[in-house]
């Protein structure tokens, strides 16, 4: 756990310039218009890690689980869910966070977190995957079909959203 906590602090340390002048949900929510009129979605240009819901998601999570990360950032919460969980897929589309983040987390990488670089919607979900953590508040896409198979844990501006597994 100590590694992780100062892998956490590195990532901080990082991103505190950044997160220091990050916009607030308000003014995010501003943003999520001028985005859209360039044709912009998501949060494709802009990464703030949204550490207001870590801790209620990871007492979601079990040690047997295996979790596909989609947003994954630079990996805060897969790192922190990796001391939790068998395995954690970390997907994020933005190849400068993600490489940012391997860069700073370099050979502390736990080996239960495999990073993948790619937009979660149209990377194949791992058959070993147990639950999906989406935790991007203004995602205005619906979640695959493949993914219902399974548990998803996701973020809305009003809170944590369980949707339990089509059968």
């Amino acid at each position: 756990m100590s590694n992780i906590v100062r892998v956490i602090r590195r990532l901080e340390k990082l991103y505190k310039r950044e997160v220091s002048r990050a916009p607030s949900r308000e003014e995010i929510e501003s943003f999520s218009g001028w985005a859209k009129s360039h044709g912009l979605t998501d949060g494709e240009v802009m990464f703030v890690p949204e550490t207001w819901f870590y801790g209620e998601v990871l007492e979601m999570l079990d040690l047997s689980d295996v979790v596909f990360d989609v947003g994954a950032g630079d990996l805060r919460f897969a790192l922190l869910a990796s001391i939790r969980v068998k395995k954690v897929y970390a997907v994020e589309i933005n190849p400068e966070v993600l490489g940012k983040a391997l860069q700073v987390i370099g050979y502390d990488l736990p080996r239960n977190v495999i990073p993948i670089c790619a937009d979660a919607r149209e990377f194949p979900l791992p058959p070993d995957v147990t639950v999906i953590t989406c935790l991007m508040i203004h995602r205005s896409w619906d979640f695959p079909r493949e993914w219902r198979r399974v548990r998803i844990i996701y973020t809305r501006k009003d809170g944590v959203h369980v949707s339990e597994p089509e059968v």
